[in-house]
């Protein structure tokens, strides 16, 4: 199956996507990377952006946060979730909006962090969290995440998430 058409398989057979975009703003100074995430979006549920991407895709000259959701929602994007690091994260739907505070911890490494954050939220989101807390669940497995050294040393158990989340109520 071409690349291409992948996405649309995923959506037409009851699937659900998620986009970490993970971009550098030179990237989309190669028009095919543009095209390709504009593509990626238009297949999206779950937008999953740090805060500093968001006007990386050319939704808005504005820097108005929810001017740029509002956008991201008119084509199609039910879930908007902004990473912030140690500032927590946010997330935008078309009914409702959602802000959660970080876990302070000692950062060692973040390679992995928004990876975990996004995995997290998803997972328990889709097996029913409420926002906030998936969000805060997120929030706490991304903290975890920096808190080692390399990629995967910080991945986490749901048991550890719960743990840090009691340490620090």
């Amino acid at each position: 199956m071409p690349y291409a058409r992948r996405l649309a398989f995923v959506k037409e057979n009851g699937g659900t996507i998620s986009f970490d975009p993970n971009i550098r703003k030179e990237m989309l100074k190669i028009r095919e990377m543009s095209q390709a995430f504009e593509y990626i979006l238009d297949y999206t549920d779950f937008f999953l952006p740090s805060d500093g991407e968001l006007d990386y895709f050319g939704l808005s000259k504005s820097r108005d946060e929810e001017k740029i959701v509002a956008r991201l929602h008119k084509r199609g994007i039910a879930h908007v979730i902004i990473k912030r690091g140690a500032r927590g994260a946010s997330y935008y739907s078309k009914d409702e909006q959602h802000h959660v505070a970080g876990y302070p911890v000692k950062v060692v490494d973040p390679t992995g962090a928004g990876d975990c954050f996004g995995a997290t939220f998803v997972s328990l989101f889709l097996a029913g969290y409420s926002v906030p807390d998936a969000l805060a669940h997120a929030n706490a497995a991304g903290s975890l995440a920096i808190s080692a050294r390399g990629p995967m040393e910080g991945t986490s158990t749901l048991a550890q998430i719960k743990e840090l989340m009691r340490q620090q109520n």
